[in-house]
Order: structure tokens, then C-alpha cells, then sequence
């Protein structure tokens, strides 16, 4: 059974809160290994890197504030989502020594108390009064801290009476207070898993007495809260202070980071900035575990766990309060999609509700049935299912793209039908519905409903695996669409469809238009190149830029290049071609969002940008776009 709604939405956002992470979630293993692995054989100078006596409870005070900002997937042609959270806790956390071993030590955290406790996603508190504080944060819950021999973080364990909220907390705080990766030396790099990813850092010992130790992060290598983003940007200013007395004692710890990981397009990704201050209080000696105590729940540093359905969660999270019910109501009350207040916001919340409530998918085709409904409000409808994308939403899709309805306005049914085309899991009825829309159009000669259905058809190809036994049949249909064109406007849209799927057949289909008689032609087929797999493709671009002098060819081919990989060998050539003065007055604009998208500091792009400063009959507006790539580009060579 689902937990009640206010749970579920605490335990996903906490999640962003405290480890800044949406995507990774891992399941938890029930028990410890019976053992810890001895590291060292012997102590080494500079460690442990604190000391721990067995009973001692040591108290600290703490302060941590945390800013972040996750920008949300969203559904094919959507606009973006972003979800916030603040976070301000202090006040006083304890570390008691339950065992010290040879090969480690066991620590006891726990809260002794908190002085300021708040906690904000996207506007809502999550602790909106004590009680609330209390019920996720009790200072009667605990955690188990395992360290190895040189006193890095192997594992943090609960039991199953700790709020999951806590133990977020207990497992991010500890990852924090002791690094995962110590060696004695006086300096080294290291790689940590984290929970926010994998970061790169450099760790020195300072003073001649090693009583500090500092990490510095330099690059993280992967973001969990990046989802499925491989290649991003990053600015990154982290230090981390680990500070020791001088009888070897953990005094006191500061950190401080601040992360701007975008797109390589240059859309934001994940923002954070974590200040974290930890500073020796008073220390007492306390009794030892009763026998038999245990916390089978174990979990690894770099570890996201999560206590209930997290996709369910965040759905409900997306959602903020909306229902299939309120979804129908907005509709059926507006005439037209201006109407509805903050109509992106509303279409993300009521994906979402669609999402939760599958089942009830097909009621929206009393609203696109009504009347009065206009063409806009139907496409809005259409836009929802496809958010969704599940099963139910496809029926209802092709459903209404089939009906009456949808047939009263031609250009509107045309853009209806390419709605099937931004579905990132279409099922195989889906793409049949388009070969037969489009048969249906070739006979009755309607030349929009065609091209709208070869369009969307090329578009679900590119979401099917390509060896989906459906692919091969919905690709004859396109290649022999580009066979039997025989006018220029049909050769454009047969290789615009076709260029859609992505496949590698279609390379040596569509390569050959590249030295069309016609202008317009030769554009879509350097359009149809942007998505090919193959390398090759890149190189034909460029060997079409070099002979091509229309602007708008030229700008379709620097906009394929743009959307492939460009390395030093291909910015170099593109570097030859712009000195030797091919570029056509009108084009720089795609150009530099070419050069834009890669303002690495290389010698390439730098010139480029050199030369377009100097070219003469520039527009002010573009002048000066390109002299500020340049101070972009000159900062990041330099830094």
C-alpha cells in the first residue's frame, strides 16, 4: 500500500535536499560483513586521522546551510522545470566511540538538539512546526559510523526505527565529517563517490604537525541530480577543512562549495552552494551498547536510498496538489490555453496527475470531444498524453488524432498528428497509426496530413530500438518516399522525415542531396545529416560548407555541425574555411552558436572569433555577441 501523500513528498524532497540527487536510487543490502577489512598493518604518522577513545561521547556545534536547484526532466517539446530547496539546520550533534579496533572504529551520531531547523522546497516548508521536527529529526535516533584504520567513512547503519529523513541526513552529514579516501602521505588525488557523484579531489596535510587536513574538489566527473546528462559544464569552488587537537582528536570541521554545472549548451543543470561548520564542544564518557544492540540497515557513502516508491514520490512532488479532476476542470472552464493561469506550470503538474492516475487517461477525450473545444485547447490535450506517454495516454492519443474532431481543421489536424512524434516510448500501434494516416492522406491527396504523419513516423523511429522488428517496415515507407519524389518540395520533406529516425541507412540516402540543384533541398538534407550516427557524416558536412555559397544552406549545415561532435581536426577545417572568406554575409549567427557551444580555449575557436571581430558590415548586435564569446572564451583559457 502507498504511503499517505505528505510522506511521500517529504522523503522525495529531503532527497534533493540532503544529497541533491533525483535518479539514483540504490537498494539497501541487510547486513553489515561480519568483520572490517584491516587497511594498514601498522599506524601510520599521520593517521588515523582522528583519534577515538571507547565511551568517550564528544559534542559538537553545527551549522549547515544548503542552496540548490535541480532542473527537472521534462517531456519532448516542454518547457523547463527547475525544483529548489533551501536547507538551515544548527545546533548540536554527538560522537560517541562504541568500538575501536585495530582494523577501525565504530562511532555513534546522533542530534543532541536543534537551535534552527528550516527547510524549503519550491515554497513549501518541510518543517512547518515542531512536531514535524520531532517526528523526522528525534534526537532519540541514531546512527552507526564505520571507519577503517586510517579513519575514512566506510559505512553508515540504522535500524529500521529511524525516520528515513534522519537517516538522509545522518548519511550525508557523515560523509561530510570524514572523507572516503585517506592515505598517508603528505599530499595526493583521489577520486570520491559521493552522494551528489563523482568528484575528483586533491587532499594535502598541513603544518608541521599534520593537524589539518584540507580537500579540495576540483571536478566532478559524473552528477547523480544529472540524470542521464553524461557531458555537462562545471564552475567549481570547494575546500573542506578537517581539523585535528593535539592529542589527535576530531576539533572541528568546515566546508565550503559552491557547484554551476550546465548543459553543453549552456542550460542550467544543478546549482549548490553547502556551507557546513562543525566545531568541539564538551566531551563526556557515556555506557556502552547493550548487548545485542544492531542496525542491520547498511548503507555505503556514495548511497541514495529511499524508503517507499520514488517515482511515485516525485510525481507527486511534480504534481503540488494537482488531480485528474482539476486537470478536466481547467479545460472544460477555458476556451482557449491563454486562459489557463501559468499554462506551463500547469501542463508539468497536470502530466504529472496523469501520470498518477493512468487509468483515467481517456477522460480527456470528453474534453477534446466538446463542441466548442478550439484547436489550440485540443493540441494542449494532445500534449498532456503524450507527457504522460504510458499506455493508456497512447490510446487516448490515437484515439483522438483519428476522430472527427480532430479532422475539423486541416493545418490544426496536421499539427496533431506530429504530436505522435514526441513520444519518447512509443508503443508499435502508435507508428501503424501513422503508416495508415499516411496512406489515407496519399490517396485523398492531402499533402499536410502527409508530410505531418511521414514526420512523426521518422520521429518514432528514432525512439524505437533500432532492432524493433517494427523499424525496418516504417523506414521502407520513408526511404521509398524519397524514391518517388520527383519535385524539389517533396525530395525536402521525404529527407526532413527521414532524417528524423536517425538510422544509419539513411546517411547514404540523404547524402547525395547534398549537391542538389536546389537550395532548399540541399538544406533539409544537411538537416537529415545533424542526426546521423556515423562520424562520416560530420566530414560530409564540411565538405558540403566548403563548396556551398547560398546563406541559408550554409546555415543549415553550420546548425548539423553544431549538433554534432567537433573535435581539434574538424575546428581546424572549420577555421580554414571562415579565414579563406566562405562564410555568406548573414550566416555569422549560426556560426557562433557553433563556437559558443565549445569555448574551451582552443586555438581554433579563439581565431574564429578573432576574425569575425574584424569582419567588416557587421551588425552592432552581433559585434557585439562576438566580443563577448571572446572575453568567454579568453576566461576559460585562462582559468
Amino acid at each position: 500500500m502507498l504511503r499517505s501523500r505528505p510522506a511521500l513528498r517529504l522523503a522525495a524532497l529531503v532527497t534533493l535536499l540532503l544529497a541533491g540527487s533525483f535518479f539514483a536510487w540504490s537498494t539497501i543490502r541487510p547486513a553489515m560483513p561480519g568483520a572490517l577489512t584491516a587497511v594498514l598493518a601498522q599506524e601510520p604518522s599521520r593517521l588515523p586521522l582522528s583519534r577515538w577513545e571507547p565511551g568517550e561521547e564528544r559534542t559538537y556545534r553545527f551549522a549547515w546551510d544548503d542552496l540548490q536547484r535541480v532542473e527537472l526532466p521534462v517531456p519532448t517539446g516542454a518547457e523547463g522545470s527547475s525544483l529548489t530547496g533551501t536547507l538551515h539546520l544548527e545546533g548540536e550533534l554527538t560522537l560517541q566511540a562504541l568500538e575501536v579496533r585495530a582494523d577501525g572504529a565504530r562511532l555513534r551520531l546522533g542530534l543532541k538538539h536543534l537551535d534552527r531547523h528550516e527547510a524549503v522546497v519550491s515554497g513549501q516548508a518541510l518543517f512547518p512546526d515542531d512536531a514535524s521536527v520531532q517526528a523526522q529529526l528525534p534526537a532519540s535516533a541514531s546512527a552507526w559510523l564505520e571507519l577503517d584504520a586510517r579513519g575514512a567513512l566506510l559505512a553508515a547503519r540504522f535500524s529500521e526505527s529511524e525516520p528515513p529523513m534522519f537517516r538522509q541526513f545522518a548519511q550525508t552529514l557523515a560523509a561530510e565529517l570524514f572523507p572516503t579516501e585517506l592515505r598517508d602521505a603528505p599530499e595526493w588525488s583521489a577520486a570520491e563517490s559521493t552522494q551528489t557523484g563523482e568528484v575528483e579531489a586533491q587532499f594535502r596535510f598541513e603544518g608541521d604537525d599534520a593537524s589539518r587536513l584540507t580537500r579540495r574538489r576540483t571536478r566532478y566527473q559524473s552528477l547523480r541530480a544529472a540524470g542521464k546528462v553524461d557531458t555537462f559544464q562545471q564552475k567549481l569552488s570547494s575546500l573542506t577543512q578537517f581539523e585535528r587537537d593535539p592529542e589527535g582528536h576530531l576539533a572541528g570541521v568546515s566546508l565550503d562549495e559552491v557547484l554551476e554545472a550546465t548543459r553543453t549548451d549552456g542550460r542550467p543543470l544543478v546549482s549548490r552552494r553547502m556551507r557546513l561548520r562543525v566545531v568541539f564542544s564538551s566531551r563526556e564518557q557515556k555506557p556502552l551498547l547493550a548487548a545485542g544492540e544492531d542496525k542491520p540497515i547498511v548503507r555505503a557513502p556514495a548511497q541514495i536510498a529511499f524508503e517507499g516508491d520514488p517515482e511515485v514520490a516525485l510525481l507527486r512532488s511534480q504534481a503540488d496538489g494537482m488531480t485528474v479532476d482539476a486537470v478536466l476542470e481547467a479545460l472544460a472552464s477555458a476556451g482557449d490555453p491563454e486562459a489557463i493561469p501559468d499554462l506551463g506550470g500547469f501542463a508539468r503538474r497536470a502530466i504529472a496527475a496523469l501520470k498518477l492516475e493512468p487509468e483515467r487517461a481517456g477522460e480527456l477525450a470528453l474534453a477534446f470531444r466538446r463542441k466548442d473545444a478550439r484547436p489550440a485547447l485540443r493540441e494542449l490535450m494532445l500534449d498532456l498524453l503524450v507527457g504522460a506517454g504510458h499506455a493508456q495516454a497512447q490510446a487516448t492519443l490515437r484515439e483522438l488524432i483519428q476522430s472527427p474532431e480532430a479532422r475539423e481543421h486541416a493545418a490544426a489536424h496536421a499539427l496533431m498528428v506530429q504530436r505522435a512524434g514526441f513520444l519518447e516510448h512509443p508503443e508499435p500501434e502508435t507508428g501503424r497509426m501513422l503508416v495508415e494516416l499516411r496512406a489515407q492522406a496519399r490517396t485523398s491527396a492531402d499533402a499536410g496530413l502527409e508530410r505531418a504523419s511521414s514526420y512523426a513516423l521518422g520521429a518514432v523511429v528514432s525512439h524505437l530500438p533500432p532492432d524493433a522488428p517494427e523499424v525496418p517496415e516504417y523506414l521502407r515507407v520513408l526511404e521509398d518516399s524519397l524514391a518517388r519524389a520527383d519535385s524539389a518540395e517533396e525530395r525536402l520533406h521525404a529527407l526532413r522525415a527521414l532524417g528524423n529516425t536517425g538510422a544509419e541507412h539513411a546517411l547514404e540516402l540523404t547524402s547525395p542531396h547534398l549537391r542538389d540543384a536546389e537550395a532548399d533541398v540541399r538544406a533539409a538534407a544537411a538537416e537529415a545529416l545533424r542526426r546521423s550516427p556515423q562520424e562520416v557524416a560530420t566530414r560530409m558536412l564540411l565538405d558540403a560548407l566548403e563548396q556551398e555559397r547560398e546563406r541559408a544552406v550554409q546555415s543549415a549545415l553550420l546548425d548539423a555541425l553544431d549538433g554534432r561532435t567537433l573535435g581539434l581536426p574538424e575546428l581546424e577545417r572549420l577555421r580554414g574555411w571562415l579565414v579563406a572568406g566562405r562564410l555568406a554575409p548573414g550566416a555569422e549567427s549560426t556560426l557562433l552558436n557553433v563556437l559558443s557551444h565549445r569555448l574551451d580555449g582552443s586555438a581554433p575557436v579563439v581565431q574564429m572569433l578573432q576574425v569575425l571581430s574584424l569582419r567588416p558590415g557587421q551588425q552592432p548586435a552581433t559585434r557585439a555577441r562576438v566580443l563577448a564569446l571572446m572575453a568567454q572564451a579568453s576566461a576559460r583559457r585562462d582559468g
